[in-house]
């Protein structure tokens, strides 16, 4: 008689690439220098798998003013920088808006820039707390801040550099040689794992709220694991944990895993279960006779 047991082994790796500067023009109007952006992504994955972004994506940008001589001062976040949607645009690195943000034409004031992809309007209202749901998969990557701009640096393009800030996971699934029954995988899923996220765009921090309840990666499953190992899971995008917890459901039983292994930002990662028998071990002693006491018996002949 074996119970079964899961194995986890972990996988991972990043990928990483050189800054790729894109033509970006500069160009004036009446009101003065307008800003133009240009951006790639230093770090791929198989989401968006270059180092550039798709055409006609959209990317969020914010900026904020200060008064160079009070640097300890607060920084005033732009009415033309407020959560702009620019995009990218064909067969360039450049992104444009429909509303042109300009440089301020005080030369005491600086301008710090940050940027976030994908673009929401949820920002605007709330840039160091964007929300974003983990259902929707998306690529959320974050660029390096680009501080101190003013009107005498119009000439130079502002470029961004995005960083994928999530963990991109794959699972990976076999049984061992020597288990004869039947496991079909049927779920998996993260315990008490969050489904929403914040990012912080000055900070490119994430945070989320405790949660109570898993988090489902895939279900509806009737898939029977075999000795060949195949992939279930492929770049699943999900929040950086110290220590993630797998429920995974086979055969009408949950089985829980607790990886060493982080989810790390940025990563790629690959999680492989391998399902074992473990022999159940028997022991045994014998209880000392008692002692039953004695009894005088008369035999008649």
């Amino acid at each position: 008689m074996k119970n079964i047991k899961l194995l986890l082994s972990v996988l991972f790796f990043a990928t990483f690439s050189c800054n790729n500067d894109g033509d970006v023009i500069k160009s004036t109007d009446g009101q003065g220098s307008i800003i133009r952006f240009g951006g790639n992504i230093i770090m791929t994955k198989a989401i968006v798998d270059n180092t550039a972004f798709p055409d006609n994506s959209q990317v969020g940008i914010l900026g904020w003013g200060y008064n160079k001589n009070n640097s300890g001062g607060n920084m005033t976040l732009r009415k033309d920088l407020n959560n702009s949607p620019y995009t990218k645009t064909t067969g360039s690195n450049e992104f444009t808006c429909d509303t042109h943000a300009h440089y301020p034409i005080n030369p005491d004031t600086l301008l710090n820039f940050y940027a976030y992809y994908p673009y929401t309007e949820a920002a605007t209202a709330a840039p160091l707390n964007i929300p974003f749901d983990l259902k929707k998969q998306d690529d959320i990557m974050w660029a390096t801040p680009v501080l101190d701009r003013d009107k005498t640096t119009s000439d130079e393009p502002v470029n961004l550099s995005f960083n994928h800030i999530l963990s991109a996971i794959t699972l990976k699934f076999k049984k061992a040689d020597d288990i004869k029954e039947e496991m079909i995988l049927q779920s998996i899923s993260m315990e008490n794992y969050p489904s929403t996220i914040q990012l912080n765009v000055q900070t490119g921090k994430l945070s989320v709220a405790p949660s109570i309840t898993p988090y489902t990666l895939i279900d509806n499953l009737n898939k029977e694991i075999t000795p060949n190992e195949e992939t279930i899971v492929t770049n699943y995008l999900l929040y950086p944990v110290e220590k993630p917890v797998f429920i995974v459901r086979m055969s009408n039983k949950d089985y829980r895993i607790e990886s060493t292994k982080a989810f790390e930002g940025g990563k790629k990662q690959t999680y492989s279960f391998t399902i074992q028998a473990q022999d159940i071990s028997i022991s045994g002693s014998i209880n000392p006779w008692l002692d039953g006491g004695t009894s005088d018996e008369t035999v008649y002949f």
